[in-house]
């Protein structure tokens, strides 16, 4: 009985907590050093003036808390207010493998074009544990984050994507065609591309963090396909969802500990000589 508890103690503090590495944004945040793993990255081209894309997009955030560090996604604005050079860089990162004129919204998992339309998200997830299955351990690589700063060091091959995402960025006032929430999670808003030969490429400013934010880095092909591995680190508010499974895996975790150090463990009879 005392193994099938112990057994039972593992399970819970391996279980997943939240998305990726989440820090809550009410505390300071402090350098943190990070390896690849090997989380899904998912990449999502939409628009502010999308009513299909402002439907799906609160249903990614609760999607992106559930699936612990399963997935990574990404919000790649394209014809509006939000779209940047970053995120035309990436999407022409796409193209290099799936070129083709997508409308919004268009999911790409691991680069692969995977589905359109509001009802892509089930061949999404298709694609996802389909990923799972297959995903290799990735290269160890270690990268160090600070508020305004990412360090890392030029890969053996291929290349270094380190993507900076805005939670909750507030969609200007004058995009009158507005169909969705005055907000929009997980935008792409500046990137850094590192080289094996130590070149580096910068798309907007990667310096000025936003107040809530995503750091994702990829390393994948030069000339586009499936990413090598796939780390994220958030800064933002943790929600009530993410705070109470905390809460109850670290209570399940202590009543289990406890049943483990006071159950007694069976003592052999001793036989009575003749």
């Amino acid at each position: 009985m005392r193994s099938v508890f112990t057994a039972m103690v593992v399970i819970i503090l391996m279980s997943p907590i939240t998305s990726a590495i989440v820090i809550d944004s009410d505390e300071k945040f402090e350098d943190l050093t990070v390896e690849l793993g090997r989380t899904i990255l998912i990449e999502e081209r939409t628009a502010n003036w999308c009513p299909t894309c402002a439907s799906i997009d609160p249903e990614l955030e609760d999607v992106a808390n559930s699936h612990g560090a399963r997935v990574a996604i990404v919000g790649l604005h394209t014809s509006d207010a939000f779209e940047n050079n970053a995120s035309r860089e990436r999407i022409d990162y796409q193209n290099q493998t799936n070129d083709g004129n997508y409308g919004t919204p268009t999911f790409f998992v691991d680069s692969d074009l995977t589905a359109e339309g509001y009802d892509a998200w089930s061949d999404v997830q298709k694609r996802i544990l389909t990923q799972e299955n297959s995903r290799t351990k990735p290269e160890k690589m270690s990268f160090t984050i600070s508020e305004g700063e990412v360090i890392a060091e030029a890969p053996d091959y291929g290349q270094i994507s380190i993507m900076l995402l805005e939670h909750g960025k507030i969609v200007p006032a004058g995009e009158d065609d507005n169909p969705g929430e005055k907000t929009r999670d997980r935008v792409l808003i500046a990137m850094t591309v590192i080289y094996s030969n130590g070149s580096i490429s910068q798309y907007e400013d990667m310096s000025s963090f936003p107040q809530s934010w995503s750091i994702v880095i990829v390393h994948e092909p030069v000339n586009g396909g499936e990413p090598y591995g796939v780390v994220e680190v958030a800064y933002r508010e943790i929600s009530d969802l993410e705070g109470s499974m905390l809460l109850w895996i670290i209570i399940g975790s202590l009543l289990i500990g406890g049943l483990i150090v006071f159950t007694p463990s069976e003592k052999p009879r001793k036989t009575e000589e003749e």
